[in-house]
């Protein structure tokens, strides 16, 4: 079966916002539809855009996925405690909800390793190889590609041509919820300590994690294999 792709609207940080501030208000599902056709009308005119575009909002922050029940308590607390870091959290959020963004942001990460400029082209070709040339996908890209705008991980300055905005995160416990979802989406078992600091799915963000700050978060384990550090989930939790 093809992999669902989804993410067909180009979202906005302060609509991302609205929708956490509903579900921390404990509101029901449908009383967050109707609060966010109204509060998303102000921008988007077509009914059917609208819908498309909270439907998206709502697969992020309040519809269960595989991941949902492992992150959103946490996302939540950290969104509220330390909403100077939203962009990261909703960054978590988005890679839970969406395998399209993953891929993404695996690439791109991978392409700004050996490039300061990727062209959309580029992009595009190497989505089609993992994905299939499908008109939902061709579509969705430009959208994609307008919400890593929005969110100022990249920027343009000639059209068709990005580089990558760099952001440093310095909270220790954000930078831990960054590790925590890594390591649930890509699921790969254990992971050394500069695995998990050069996570190609976080490539805007520059961040440090210390073997400390893991030691002390019951999410993780660590152990030594023939002297070398690996870091892998709790599965108890």
């Amino acid at each position: 079966m093809a992999k669902m792709i989804g993410l067909s609207r180009s979202l906005k940080l302060q609509w991302l916002n609205k929708v956490v501030e509903l579900v921390s208000q404990d509101l029901t599902e449908s009383e967050i539809k109707e609060q966010m056709n109204e509060y998303l009308g102000f921008e988007i005119t077509s009914p059917t855009n609208i819908r498309k575009t909270r439907e998206i909002l709502m697969n992020i922050w309040v519809y269960e996925n595989d991941y949902s029940g492992r992150l959103r308590r946490q996302a939540l607390t950290l969104i509220q405690n330390y909403p100077e870091n939203a962009t990261e959290i909703h960054w978590c959020m988005m890679l839970a909800a969406y395998p399209v963004f993953v891929d993404v942001c695996k690439l791109l990460g991978k392409m700004a390793e050996f490039q300061d400029e990727i062209t959309l082209a580029q992009l595009k070709q190497k989505l089609f190889d993992e994905w299939g040339e499908r008109t939902t996908l061709f579509h969705s890209i430009d959208k994609l590609i307008a919400t890593l705008k929005n969110l100022d991980a990249v920027a343009s300055d000639k059209p068709g041509k990005y580089h990558i905005n760099k952001h440093k995160v310095n909270n220790p416990d954000v930078v831990s919820f960054i590790v925590y979802t890594m390591m649930c989406i890509d699921n790969r078992g254990y992971y050394s300590l500069i695995d998990l600091k050069s996570s190609k799915y976080f490539f805007p963000f520059e961040y440090q994690i210390e073997k400390k700050t893991l030691l002390a978060d019951d999410r993780f384990v660590m152990n030594n294999f023939g002297g070398t550090l690996s870091i892998a989930l709790n599965d108890r939790l």
